[in-house]
């Protein structure tokens, strides 16, 4: 069966799923954010097959989620490193693992933790929102249509309701 690509969605989320909707991918990240860049330690530490685990690498350093780094000639080795772009992807799997913890694990009983590399201090991952710094509640949150929406406004409209509804309550003359 093959994979629906996403890549032309207008949809952040279903874009981002290209890449982190494979589950070994997003275990592949977990490791390299452990501290886990050679081949066989992935291979240890997940259990997956040599050719599936080449093929995920490969698409990884090709989204440019990983860099590949020589440490050894001959044979010629390399190790896998988080880029910028795979650390961002890093903070999503921290919400992954927020959300775990909470609702697949008994309360003080989470199987890793999180420390500060500076501090030692334990970290707990939490969304926030950049601009105010307060934890975000999806239950308060709507959608509206970015720069980026490629539909006519009759689709935005219907697809953004809530959004449209609130615009013109707040705006009641403005007809766009």
């Amino acid at each position: 069966m093959e994979k629906t690509s996403f890549s032309s969605s207008p949809c952040s989320i279903a874009r981002s799923l290209d890449v982190l909707g494979d589950w070994w991918n997003p275990l592949i990240i977990r490791e390299c954010l452990y501290g886990v860049h050679r081949f066989d330690e992935y291979q240890k530490h997940l259990g997956i097959g040599r050719n599936i685990l080449t093929r995920r690498l490969k698409q990884l350093v090709g989204e440019g989620l990983l860099e590949r780094r020589l440490y050894q000639e001959k044979p010629q080795r390399y190790e896998y490193h988080l880029t910028e772009k795979g650390y961002d992807a890093a903070r999503v799997l921290l919400g992954f693992m927020s959300f775990g913890e909470k609702w697949y694990f008994d309360s003080g009983k989470d199987p890793i933790r999180l420390y500060d590399r500076d501090s030692g201090a334990q970290v707990v991952p939490l969304l926030v929102d950049a601009a105010t710094k307060k934890p975000i509640d999806p239950q308060k949150l709507y959608a509206g249509p970015g720069p980026g929406f490629p539909e006519s406004d009759v689709v935005r409209r219907e697809r953004f309701d809530e959004f449209f509804r609130r615009k013109s309550e707040v705006e009641p003359n403005k007809t766009t």
